[in-house]
């Protein structure tokens, strides 16, 4: 009897921790099939999907958050201005990229295999796209304004935000520290974006 009642008290703790992660597997769930309908299945142009794309996107993500993490020391010296230049040039570059990604989708289904805790109470979302062989992609998300937002993407063990933070970092220290080189330099290679499929 104790064996049983210690099994049932096991399952409905299990069932309640399930139950209380659905809401971020759903955010993310939402955000691909959006994504998906709405813009890559679509006959659109590629510019009228890449204004649908940046809605989506841009409203999931903490780009802000993120584009301060991958300044990383340099966030600190530079100016307000300087900051609020660099986090738009870092959107619009980083959306085009993603947006480039997500356009070589053909139609592999996304399957979103559960939930991990990460630090600072902050939620690991795991899937696979079910290519071959399959790719995972992991989604770190964190609470905000009672809602979700992701601050990283994770492709088969390559963080976005930590490969952007090396990279920029890189450049900084070779240019003398200055967050609006960068910021130069982003707005440039935006400008300049080459599309992975230009015949889409």
């Amino acid at each position: 009897m104790k064996k049983a009642l210690i099994l049932l008290l096991g399952f409905l703790f299990w069932t309640q921790t399930a139950l209380g992660a659905e809401p971020a597997i759903d955010f993310v769930k939402g955000l691909t099939d959006d994504i998906i309908t709405n813009v890559l299945e679509t006959k659109d142009s590629r510019e009228e999907k890449m204004v649908l794309f940046k809605k989506e996107f841009q409203g999931a993500l903490d780009l802000k958050a993120i584009g301060q993490f991958v300044s990383g020391v340099y966030w600190k010296r530079a100016t307000p201005a300087e900051r609020e230049a660099f986090i738009t040039a870092f959107m619009d570059f980083t959306t085009k990229t993603w947006a480039d990604r997500f356009d070589m989708y053909e139609g592999q289904k996304i399957v979103f295999t559960g939930t991990r805790d990460a630090n600072r109470g902050q939620l690991y979302v795991d899937s696979q796209i079910q290519n071959n062989p399959p790719v995972e992609v992991i989604w770190r998300l964190r609470e905000k304004d009672n809602s979700y937002k992701i601050i990283d993407i994770i492709v088969e063990g390559v963080s976005m935000a930590m490969s952007y933070r090396n990279e920029y970092t890189a450049f900084l220290q070779k240019n003398g520290g200055k967050l609006s080189v960068l910021t130069k330099e982003l707005e440039e290679k935006s400008a300049h974006f080459q599309w992975t499929q230009s015949s889409k």
